[in-house]
């Protein structure tokens, strides 16, 4: 096999094409690593063909047994050796000479280049403070965001919340929600979410993950049009009814998104909530009613009648006397 491999190597010098065909397919077939610096001059070749080719030797061989020369390819200006390069920084095993090949890349004119470029010196912690700060302040709004997501200040995070370009506004949003803030940018903040929706769907599902303080703020600056949302948020983060974020909930009037993740729920738990609020005067006869009738199938319950029988005695509102009554059996 090696003297098959050796004899195909000094075949990519054949005058006769089919010969240097023939050489290249038996080395790819054969995974022949030791090959790729023998694919450098069809870098240039003027048949196509053999440029891919030997693109495709650098990307396939080149990261682990040659990055040196992965070193030509991204001081060349052509940008499929660019390209080339790009895909494979994560693949050279020295992070250092990867981090070297990432910089060679940022004057790139091909915008994915050096997005690829910027993400592997910022992911492998590379990036200088001089760099982080040029990639900051970038034209290129996929830049930015990567160099916020990376971003500690908490200054240069609220100045980021009116980027003109919304994924660097939400990757800001992002890491300020996750810090103790002064008042100061805690307003910042709280500002820019209440008047941007997309920010506000980014703040809602972290707020009530972490239980942060401004929870509630969140959950009651916005119209009932986004209490679909608001619910399906709840149920994705709370399965408990004694859950403290339903009782912060509850206490700050927020008691119909409550109501509403209570319904089809069935444990000793929610029951116990359900019966507090289909007694709370704050609760609207539709989100009571729509309790009751979730309640249907467990009419048979002496537990189940005897709440009816207490609506029915205790309620004015017609819609929640109407729903206990079809719950109630004499």
């Amino acid at each position: 096999m090696a003297a098959t491999i050796q004899s195909a190597i000094a075949k990519l010098k054949h005058k006769d094409v089919r010969q240097r065909r023939r050489a290249v397919r038996i080395l790819f077939d054969a995974d022949a690593h030791e090959s790729v610096e023998a694919f450098s001059p069809y870098l240039d070749d003027k048949d196509v063909w053999f440029r891919n080719k030997a693109i495709e030797a650098y990307r396939r061989w080149a990261p682990k047994h040659a990055p040196h020369l992965l070193e030509e390819l991204a001081k060349n200006n052509q940008l499929d050796g660019q390209r080339c390069v790009a895909t494979v920084l994560d693949a050279v095993p020295d992070q250092q000479q990867a981090a070297h090949l990432a910089r060679l890349l940022l004057d790139s004119s091909d915008d994915v280049v050096v997005r690829r470029a910027v993400n592997q010196l910022i992911s492998t912690q590379e990036a200088t403070e001089k760099e982080l700060e040029e990639f900051q302040a970038s034209g290129d709004h996929v830049v930015r965001g990567y160099a916020t997501a990376v971003n500690e200040d908490v200054a240069q995070l609220v100045q980021r919340l009116e980027d003109t370009h919304p994924d660097v506004r939400r990757q800001a949003a992002s890491s300020l929600l996750l810090m103790d803030l002064k008042s100061k940018d805690g307003e910042a903040l709280q500002s820019a979410i209440e008047n941007d929706d997309a920010l506000w769907k980014l703040a809602v599902p972290i707020a009530l993950e972490h239980a942060r303080p401004r929870l509630v703020d969140l959950m009651t600056t916005k119209s009932n049009t986004q209490r679909r949302f608001l619910v399906q948020s709840l149920k994705d983060v709370v399965d408990e009814a004694d859950d403290l974020r339903l009782r912060m909930l509850i206490d700050a009037n927020c008691t119909s998104i409550v109501a509403r993740w209570l319904v089809g729920r069935n444990d000793p738990k929610s029951d116990e909530l359900r019966r507090e609020l289909l007694f709370d005067a704050r609760v609207d006869s539709i989100d009571k009613s729509r309790l009751l009738e979730r309640l249907l199938h467990r009419q048979g319950e002496q537990a189940m009648q005897e709440l009816a029988e207490r609506l029915l005695a205790e309620s004015e509102d017609e819609l929640v006397l109407s729903a206990a009554q079809n719950l109630y059996t004499e």
